[in-house]
């Protein structure tokens, strides 16, 4: 596998970013099933196979030219699997859990769910090795996990789950309470230790926990507090991946109250999604973001990447970008390259990016962007391997 000098020049800029010191603003993108399509691999070997993974994943990032490296495995899942939960494995989609048949059905199957060895339950081991690879790659390394109300979503089911919180709420904390110290956190510790890195930072993911799902209340009482747990056992743990934020725009309080615990688990970066963004526009963020001092990630629909049309993607990149610079530390991010996203489209949104992104940003026309040559994937990947081709 190869790492292109260039490569490590934009990863340097995703870190200069968030110091405030970066020439563009930087881009990164969540890619599952689209990398496996556009390699034309293997779907159940790109998520059981971590060698094939990251050389699939690392020629797709450097053909894009994106500037940190994402590794994006079916991240919900891990966990989940490794408990015991079913899981569906679709020909040629990324596996999922079984929503049919939840591993907790009653409340006494807690009773008897133990937690799993983190080296030999399910895909673990497959987490550790795609850590292990891009650490020997000299990547950085993200050490991910599905946070504690999302994975309890995925092991006992959503509307179960509600109910519980309803009518059981002794019984959802104790649910909580499990995956959190008995799953999660020594989860994030054993990654850390593949790495020999301690103190890495851990980066949770909760869409599950998003309005109209739940509420504020319940993200005050039964999610946000077990992320902190979680950060106060063994520290530099953050959750992000919130949605609905515009289902609360028409009451200010609980939109405000929603953004300051999505900030109190993640204070480094502020992570606001389409598409919400695009139906409140991304004001409210940039303002919060700017009171809190905190860097921006505003999220790209992954429709709109999908369907276009291109001109429409050139717009929005450029109503981020000149809103979100007034944040001062932005990064972009594509909330999902689906796997039937047209390649041109994703070159497009990068292309906007990096020419309406370039700091000092001005006030660019529409028509000052033009979309430049793009090589297919094919010659790219002949280009790529040609080094050490025989």
């Amino acid at each position: 596998m190869i790492v292109f000098p260039e490569t490590r020049k934009r990863i340097d800029r995703y870190f200069r970013a968030l110091a405030g010191e970066a020439d563009v603003v930087p881009i990164l993108a969540q890619i599952n099933e689209h990398v496996v399509k556009l390699y034309k691999g293997d779907m159940q070997e790109a998520y059981t196979n971590a060698e094939k993974f990251v050389e699939m994943n690392l020629a797709v990032f450097q053909y894009y030219g994106l500037d940190m490296p994402g590794f994006y495995y079916d991240i919900y899942n891990i966990e989940a699997e490794a408990l015991g939960q079913r899981m569906n494995w679709a020909q040629n989609r990324m596996p999922d859990i079984d929503r049919q048949h939840p591993l907790i059905q009653e409340h006494s199957d807690l009773d008897h769910l133990c937690p799993p060895d983190f080296k030999k339950s399910g895909r673990m081991p497959f987490v550790l090795e795609i850590m292990q690879r891009c650490y020997d790659l000299g990547l950085p390394v993200r050490i991910r996990f599905c946070s504690p109300f999302s994975l309890a979503v995925n092991v006992r089911g959503i509307e179960p789950l509600l109910m519980d919180i309803l009518y059981a709420p002794n019984f959802a904390h104790r649910l909580l309470t499990f995956l959190t110290d008995e799953v999660l956190t020594p989860w994030v510790m054993a990654q850390r230790e593949a790495i020999g890195q301690p103190r890495a930072s851990g980066n949770g993911a909760d869409a599950a926990a998003s309005p109209p799902i739940v509420t504020v209340e319940i993200l005050e009482e039964f999610i946000m507090p077990y992320v902190l747990r979680m950060n106060e056992k063994i520290g530099n743990v953050t959750s992000m991946g919130y949605w609905g934020y515009s289902y609360l725009a028409k009451k200010p309080q609980k939109l405000r109250r929603m953004l300051e615990l999505m900030a109190a688990v993640s204070p480094s970066l502020l992570m606001c999604l389409d598409p919400d963004v695009a139906i409140t526009g991304p004001e409210p963020y940039v303002e919060f973001a700017q009171e809190k001092n905190i860097p921006l990630m505003l999220g790209l629909d992954t429709l709109l990447l999908q369907d276009g049309p291109i001109a429409r993607i050139v717009d929005r990149c450029r109503r981020y970008v000149q809103a979100g610079a007034r944040a001062n530390r932005l990064v972009i991010f594509f909330n999902d390259i689906s796997v039937n996203t047209p390649p041109q489209n994703v070159h497009a949104a990068i292309s906007a990016i990096r020419h309406f992104g370039k700091y000092p940003i001005e006030d660019r026309s529409l028509e000052s962007f033009q979309m430049p040559p793009i090589p297919s994937f094919e010659s790219f990947l002949k280009h790529y391997w040609a080094p050490h081709s025989s």
